[in-house]
């Protein structure tokens, strides 16, 4: 027998859905206009796709009643859609990086093509997003739920936790996809082909307001992941979050932590190079890198980086997603969000780091947490500035 899924454990919606559903159909309007336009105000909308989409998802799940009701059919078709999207991005992105560039780079009279060795990878890619989306399905069964509730903090029988973890799942396999298949990071391959300029058409001032923009619609949008002006008032919003005044011990702390890391990583880079060498296995391409990332590497890119992937990662990771999903999954999450941009060896420290910030979330809160990424992050990229 299935047993019925409930909303969650918590309390049953405080509002009425109708003010949240026009607040998903006008943010769907301003993409609409946004990806119409160009200037800052297109800027600013389309740097809100990375999250809100996703707290759109937790609204609608919100709303779900404990029987079969409107909201199941709204979050299944924009969980579908996420998904989708998803998919196609990272399809497209795995097929760009085996592309045969002529020549001189691109040309509109002659446009880059698949050479036949190619052929047998994009087929890969393919099964590989497809499996990727099968495997994460299995969790929408009671009884896979049930055994993983052994490991992570989910509430088997709670709707919102189900869409959030299956959604993450799925997310979280899809995105190692073409590292696997292809064996180099999407973006770090294309940068070789084509320069870093070729697929963005933003300067570097424009790249560092995307990142603060991002960071702009990540508050919010982290608010309402977790429920507020559905389930909880600001209060328990921010308490659920973890976002919360660190006292001055763990605001000390969390820059000892962050400059720790930074000094251990620092040592244990060249390391890591030489094991993964020695072995033959493919090492992160640091002049690729670092031309993908020319934009922040300046006094004031290590400010905007150090803040804003410091505390928008920490808010959307450790404070929405650990909680219920757990240390270790939502790490993997977190990890498997630079594999467009890593190899395996740089993912290596990038597990590490994260597993750092999430035990300091767990023993602290999310605010201490940020503040370790977000130093961490700054003395990286200050010590790119000055090598």
């Amino acid at each position: 027998m299935i047993e019925p899924l409930v909303i969650t454990d918590e309390q049953p919606p405080t509002h009425r859905p109708g003010l949240w559903i026009g607040g998903i159909a006008l943010y769907i309007l301003l993409i609409g206009i946004g990806t119409n336009l160009s200037g800052e105000f297109a800027l600013f909308i389309t740097a809100s796709f990375n999250v809100l989409p996703f707290a759109g998802l937790a609204i609608l799940a919100y709303f779900a009643g404990t029987q079969f009701n409107w909201a199941w059919i709204a979050t299944g078709i924009w969980a579908t859609l996420l998904i989708g999207t998803v998919s196609v991005y990272t399809f497209i992105l795995g097929v760009a990086s085996l592309l045969d560039i002529p020549p001189g780079g691109l040309n509109p009279d002659q446009p880059p093509s698949l050479s036949p060795p190619a052929v047998l990878p994009v087929l890969l890619l393919i099964i590989g997003i497809v499996s990727a989306i099968a495997l994460g399905l299995l969790t929408l069964l009671p009884s896979i739920r049930h055994r993983l509730a052994h490991f992570i903090p989910i509430n088997p029988s709670s709707f919102v936790h189900t869409v959030a973890l299956t959604t993450i799942v799925i997310i979280t396999l899809m995105m190692f996809v073409p590292l696997l298949i292809t064996g180099q990071p999407p973006l770090l391959a294309l940068v070789n082909m084509v320069g870093s300029d070729a697929f963005s058409d933003l300067n570097n001032d424009e790249q560092l307001r995307n990142q603060i923009y991002g960071l702009v619609w990540t508050i919010p949008a982290s608010l309402l992941a977790v429920g507020f002006g559905v389930r909880r008032n600001l209060t328990e919003t921010l308490a659920r979050l973890g976002f919360v005044r660190p006292t001055l011990r763990q605001g000390l702390l969390g820059v000892g932590i962050g400059l720790g890391l930074a000094g251990l990583i620092t040592i244990a880079l060249p390391l890591i190079e030489t094991l993964w060498q020695a072995l033959g296995w493919s090492t992160t391409d640091d002049e690729a890198f670092g031309e993908l990332m020319a934009f922040a590497i300046s006094p004031i890119g290590a400010v905007v980086i150090g803040i804003t992937a410091g505390l928008g990662e920490e808010l959307g990771v450790r404070g929405v997603l650990q909680p219920r999903l757990g240390l270790w999954l939502s790490n993997l999450f977190f990890t498997s969000l630079h594999a467009f941009q890593y190899h395996w060896d740089a993912l290596l420290v990038v597990f590490v780091v994260g597993i750092a910030c999430g035990f300091v979330r767990k023993h602290t809160n999310t605010t201490t947490a940020a503040i370790v990424h977000g130093v961490y992050n700054f003395v990286m990229v200050m010590m790119s500035v000055i090598s």
